[in-house]
């Protein structure tokens, strides 16, 4: 039987030499003993370390971070999270649809969190629910539609206000998968400048899944390229842009140019195999 557990972080501080948040062994998933979809995924994650994920399209992407989320579980193998529930939510997800609930405000949808927690319990963490939800309007850029329902808002905006909503509990695990893939890319440029900015400051342990390896590179601290199915980490790039990081003026230097012709030589070995294995 294939283990997976939640349990509390044992005390120690969390750091590069901590033990992991989220710590995967050998982890295989299929639908069916005949379809397997995820073989042998080996991964550890430091707490606040951002890691990208792509690969081919059905490569296995999204399944994986559903095992990530609890949504399912894997079929051999261990995972194990680690967090601290006493002191943060655990666990918050981005998805590909719009999830923000038309009837509620800008406001209240980002405050959502606070009903399912209990306001009592928000107001003895020291900080009452509305200072902070409306510090991350401000910092994604939404203050001045505080009081707007999601009808009336841009794309962009809406992809924003899912993201606040997602962080305003202040997960120790974000997962983001495809969040930003509907919007134009002079928008999900700003989208990336201020979603950096909030997971760093957060100190959230964050895994994105994408097709975008400019939104890999400009987020990521990893990024890690999974194999056609049954998936495996082909390869594994680390980024070292550093703590501060300009979106738009990073993609005009040499040494991003360099870490996308890295990831695209690797990536597109994996999606021509895909494609051999497809038509054979």
């Amino acid at each position: 039987m294939p283990a997976v557990s939640v349990s509390r972080a044992d005390g120690s501080p969390w750091g590069p030499t901590a033990p992991a948040v989220i710590d995967l062994q050998g982890v295989g998933f299929g639908y069916t003993p005949d379809a397997p979809v995820l073989a042998d995924i080996t991964l550890s994650l430091a707490a606040g370390s951002v890691v990208g994920i792509v690969g081919p399209s059905g490569c296995g992407k999204s399944t994986l971070l559903s095992l990530l989320a609890g949504l399912r579980r894997p079929t051999s193998g261990s995972l194990e999270r680690r967090t601290d529930v006493a002191d943060r939510h655990p666990l918050s997800m981005v998805f590909q649809k719009d999830t923000v609930l038309p009837w509620k405000t800008v406001v209240e949808n980002a405050g959502l969190y606070a009903t399912f927690r209990g306001r009592r319990r928000a107001a003895e963490d020291g900080e009452p629910p509305g200072p902070r939800v409306r510090r991350l309007l401000e910092m994604a850029h939404l203050s001045e539609v505080a009081d707007a329902y999601p009808y009336q808002l841009s794309g962009g905006m809406r992809r924003r206000l899912a993201f606040v909503t997602a962080v305003a509990p202040g997960p120790q695990i974000l997962l983001l998968d495809e969040p930003f893939s509907s919007v134009d890319e002079p928008t999900r440029i700003g989208i990336h400048q201020d979603v950096f900015a909030i997971t760093r400051g957060m100190g959230m342990t964050t895994v994105l899944v994408t097709h975008d390896l400019a939104e890999a590179i400009t987020l990521c601290d990893r990024v890690l390229i999974l194999s056609r199915g049954p998936s495996r980490i082909a390869h594994e790039h680390r980024i070292d842009f550093g703590p501060e990081r300009d979106m738009l003026r990073l993609r005009g230097t040499p040494t991003y140019q360099a870490a996308y012709a890295d990831l695209w030589r690797d990536l597109s070995a994996e999606i021509a195999a895909s494609s051999a294995a497809a038509a054979g």
